[in-house]
């Protein structure tokens, strides 16, 4: 089965969810642990789509000052 690619705000706001576990307090170490890895696992993925988004922003910008 293919896994959906979440978008950057479906992504961020599992992160929050991370987050708030986390700082409940409420989590055994293993579990904290997990919910850690995780998160740094989703910086990871939201970084990517902004650096990707920079990039195509770069190329446009580009391209308009090549057109003048």
């Amino acid at each position: 089965m293919v896994k959906k690619k979440l978008t950057y705000k479906e992504l961020t706001e599992k992160l929050d969810d991370i987050i708030e576990n986390l700082e409940s307090g409420e989590l055994s170490v293993e579990e904290s642990m997990e919910k850690y890895e995780e998160g740094v696992k989703i910086t990871k993925e939201l970084l990517a789509i902004l650096n990707k988004a920079e990039e195509k922003v770069k190329i446009m910008r580009d391209q308009d000052e090549m057109e003048f």
